[in-house]
């Protein structure tokens, strides 16, 4: 569960940065107040919330498995300025041991485990600040 509370400098501040998810789908149940933003054509376009309805975001893994048919989306949570916002988040994630590959040939990316993929997270985290994803596993 995420919990945003009000912020007064909400332009300034991100409820969370902008990321792309590391699994293979992740569910969203968000509550009426918005500020979830997905990158699409060069800029950042608002989800009008819906509380009766589910957001379904393709991750890491789904792109790399489907050869890139399938796009994980960059997106990123504002900060409400005056009342808190709250989201259900599920993410559907393998074993640490699953071999993730495409069964699409040629296929884009080398096969590599999901363990792999979250050290490599770690890694590039820890040296650039910032996540590259599995554009690191591209052939």
């Amino acid at each position: 569960m995420n919990r945003y509370p009000p912020c007064p400098f909400s332009s300034e501040v991100f409820g969370l940065v902008p990321h792309t998810d590391s699994s293979f789908l992740t569910v969203v149940s968000q509550d009426q107040i918005g500020g979830l933003q997905l990158w699409k054509n060069g800029r950042w376009i608002n989800v009008k919330p819906n509380p009766d309805a589910l957001v379904i975001n393709i991750g890491d893994l789904f792109q790399a498995l489907s050869n890139d048919v399938y796009k994980s989306i960059k997106h990123r949570v504002l900060a409400p300025q005056q009342v808190e916002r709250l989201s259900l988040a599920f993410f559907y994630c393998p074993t640490y041991e699953t071999v993730i590959k495409s069964c699409i040939k040629p296929s884009m990316y080398r096969e590599f485990t999901f363990r792999e993929f979250l050290m490599q997270i770690q890694r590039d985290v820890k040296a650039t600040g910032d996540k590259v994803g599995v554009s690191r596993f591209l052939l």
